[in-house]
């Protein structure tokens, strides 16, 4: 459903070269000091009192540094963190690696009648959303099978049974963003939550789930107020039970009668069962019959697989994650990076390991930096302005992987995280970027084309205690954009 990416050290070495190129290159010094002073400027150490920066701006055609502030200082990058992942993957797994999501079962299967249970594992699959579902649904119809029995079995076991990282702020609980991540997963482990107004003050508000399940419970304590009374809506999961079949979504407060429908984004707790819940909705809706229920095991040694379904292809998984700076998509990817490099089970840890050796390889030393998950949602992983532009300048000299990178970015001006940033670029766009917000900290790298063509990397990090991204956010765009106006006539 999604819509959908080595290095090369520069070492300058003046005093040593011929006479024209270092005659070049004093022509470009006033243009490097004009720069230099434009974004000092914006990331000026009295601006803020507690902000810590670091800047880094690296010319791809030149092999220059063209500016440079804390480079090597050890920030939050937020999502940037995903230019992190989204190269490791591409370069670890190659950009049409796909997912496989297989169905087995045991017992016999005898004109349509299936007298047994049937299997669904997953493979870590993060693009496993309604229209893939209807898909699979519709390919194992192809092999006969009209009546289930038994039971549904979901197996998750590809991924460790972490579906929270532990390094995600605790203070987060049931928004979509926080989704957890399942080996088996659906529709990014997320459900909307439609609310009107019901036909007369005091009584029930109308509520919709989206997709349908049996999954979720619907509590709805809610009132329809009068026309033109104040919207009080709240829509919360409650805390998990173990045990739990499903989740349950608690409805409270009043939405007016002349109130538009409102819609509200939620995860859910346990990607497998929900999955299952999921699979068993759209078997039935096409007329077809399970007769037990929605379980958990492994999938056992003797059962027949049936069906093998494969995702849709990585560079079309990367695009996604980073347009859309999908939390979930990175966390799974970098979980199956583990499982590919490490073997099963998938955690992050080992994606971590296969992530660090992918950094190694282009002179980025282990211990240098301090990366816990996939997203960057974790508080805990600190990098530098220097070492992203370096997997930039990588991935951009990589021609196994560089279309694919270089095009999951945001458009400045015209999609993603940047559509509504550079308002100014829109239809003539000159950066293509990688966003990061978490309160706090406010980060934007990627790549930049001067007017005069000049390609250049570069990354921001802004972090700051005392303030909200929001405020940080047009600090880095005005580099972004300095950038895009940098001349060196």
């Amino acid at each position: 459903m999604i819509s959908r990416f080595r290095l090369i050290l520069a070492i300058s070495s003046i005093g040593l070269l011929c006479g024209p190129i270092h005659a070049a290159e004093t022509s470009s010094e006033p243009a490097l000091a004009k720069l230099k002073k434009t974004i000092d400027g914006v990331i000026s150490p009295s601006k803020l009192k507690y902000l810590q920066s670091g800047v880094y701006a690296y010319s791809l055609d030149k092999n220059e540094t063209l500016y440079e502030y804390n480079s090597d200082e050890k920030l939050i990058p937020a999502s940037v963190n995903k230019i992190f992942t989204a190269y490791t993957a591409l370069k670890k797994l190659k950009p049409n690696a796909t997912f496989k999501t297989n169905i087995s079962y045991t017992g016999s299967l005898k004109e349509g009648k299936l007298q047994g249970d049937l299997y669904l594992k997953g493979g870590g699959d993060p693009s496993f959303v309604s229209e893939r579902l209807w898909m699979l649904v519709n390919e194992l119809m192809r092999s006969g099978i009209r009546v289930v029995t038994g039971d549904i079995y979901v197996d998750a076991s590809y991924f460790d049974s972490e579906n929270t990282p532990q390094s995600r702020p605790k203070y987060l609980k049931d928004q979509a963003y926080n989704a957890p991540i399942g080996a088996l997963s659906f529709n990014f482990n997320t459900t909307t939550i439609y609310v009107r107004p019901g036909d007369a003050p005091g009584e029930a508000p109308v509520v919709y789930t989206d997709p349908k399940n049996a999954y979720i419970d619907v509590v709805n304590q809610a009132k329809t107020g009068k026309a033109g009374a104040n919207q009080s809506i709240t829509v919360s999961r409650t805390d998990f039970v173990k045990g739990d079949i499903g989740d349950t979504i608690l409805l409270r407060g009043t939405i007016p009668l002349d109130h538009k429908e409102l819609r509200f984004y939620r995860n859910i707790v346990n990607p497998g069962l929900y999955a299952g819940h999921m699979f068993k909705t759209f078997f039935e809706d096409r007329g077809l019959k399970i007769e037990g229920s929605v379980k958990e095991a492994a999938v056992p040694s003797n059962a027949k697989q049936i069906l093998e379904f494969e995702s849709i292809p990585l560079w079309q998984v990367v695009w996604g994650m980073n347009k859309f700076s999908n939390n979930f998509v990175a966390d799974m990817i970098l979980k199956k990076v583990g499982a590919e490099a490490w073997g099963v089970p998938g955690t992050l840890a080992k994606g971590v390991t296969a992530l660090e050796d992918a950094l190694e390889d282009i002179g980025i030393a282990r211990k240098s930096y301090a990366i816990q998950d996939g997203s960057g949602l974790t508080r805990n992983t600190r990098v530098t302005a220097r070492q992203i532009v370096t997997v930039l300048k990588a991935a951009q000299r990589d021609f196994s992987l560089s279309s694919e990178f270089v095009s999951s970015l945001g458009i400045g001006g015209e999609d993603g995280t940047l559509k509504n940033r550079f308002p100014s670029m829109a239809g003539h766009p000159m950066v293509r970027g990688k966003t990061g917000t978490l309160d706090g900290v406010t980060a934007l790298a990627g790549y930049a084309q001067t007017e005069e063509g000049e390609k250049i990397a570069f990354a921001v990090l802004l972090n700051d205690p005392k303030e909200k991204y929001g405020r940080m956010t047009p600090w880095a765009d005005q580099i972004a954009t300095a950038l895009t106006r940098f001349s060196r006539k």
